[in-house]
C-alpha cells in the first residue's frame, strides 16, 4: 500500500458496526487515513501491510479481547512503541488499569466527543491541530452577504407590488362607494343600501 507521507495512519479495531462506520467517518475527514476492522484477527499481519502510526481500539472484541490483542502488538519489535489508544464503554478503574499494564498508551470511555477524540490522537501522533483557511471562511461570507442582499431586493420588490394592487384596489372600491352613495341619494334618503353588496361587509 502507497499512501501520502504526510497522512497519519491509523487501525481502527473496533466490533460495533455503528461506532466503526462513526469513527472511520469522522477520522477520515479530520484527514487520517482509516483502516477499519471488526475484530482483531490477523491484526500484526495487517499493521505490517497498512504501517499505522497509531492504534484505536476497544477491549471487548470477539474472538481475541482488546487486553490479548495489546500484549501482542507490544511485544512485536516492529510496534513495540506504538501509540495505542483504547476506547471502551468500560468505565471501570479496574478495566483501566488492566488495559494501561498491558501497554496501552491511553484509555477513554464511551460516550465520547468526536472533537476530544481527535484532540487525544493529535497529541498521542504530537501533530498541531489542521489550521483553519480564513481565505476560504470570507469568501464564503462574502458570497453569504451577497445572497442576503439579493434575498432582500426580491423580499423589497415583492412588497412593493402588492402594495400598489392593494392601492389600486382601495381606490376602485372608493369609487364604487360614491357610486352607490349617488344612486342612493337619487333614489331618497329612506332607501337602505343592498346587503348583497361587497363593500358593506
Amino acid at each position: 500500500m502507497n499512501f501520502p507521507k504526510e497522512q497519519r495512519r491509523i487501525l481502527l479495531i473496533e466490533d460495533d458496526y455503528g461506532n466503526r462506520v462513526l469513527f472511520a467517518d469522522f477520522l477520515e475527514q479530520c484527514g487520517y487515513r482509516v483502516l477499519p476492522l471488526a475484530d482483531g484477527n490477523n491484526c500484526i499481519e495487517i499493521m505490517q501491510e497498512f504501517l499505522p502510526h497509531l492504534v484505536l481500539l476497544d477491549i471487548k472484541l470477539p474472538h481475541i479481547d482488546g487486553v490479548t490483542l495489546i500484549q501482542a502488538i507490544r511485544n512485536h519489535s516492529q510496534f513495540h512503541a506504538i501509540p495505542i489508544l483504547v476506547v471502551s464503554g468500560y468505565a471501570f478503574q479496574a478495566d483501566r488499569r488492566r488495559a494501561l499494564a498491558a501497554g496501552a498508551t491511553d484509555y477513554m470511555v464511551k460516550p465520547i466527543l468526536p472533537v476530544t477524540l481527535n484532540s487525544k490522537i493529535l497529541s498521542l501522533l504530537k501533530l498541531p491541530p489542521k489550521p483553519i483557511s480564513y481565505e476560504n471562511t470570507s469568501q464564503e461570507n462574502t458570497s453569504q452577504e451577497n445572497t442576503s442582499q439579493e434575498n432582500t431586493s426580491q423580499e423589497n420588490a415583492s412588497q412593493e407590488r402588492p402594495s400598489q394592487e392593494n392601492a389600486s384596489q382601495e381606490n376602485a372600491s372608493q369609487e364604487n362607494v360614491s357610486q352607490e352613495r349617488g344612486k342612493h341619494e337619487r333614489r331618497g334618503h329612506d332607501s337602505e343600501p343592498d346587503s348583497s353588496s361587497g363593500f358593506w361587509r
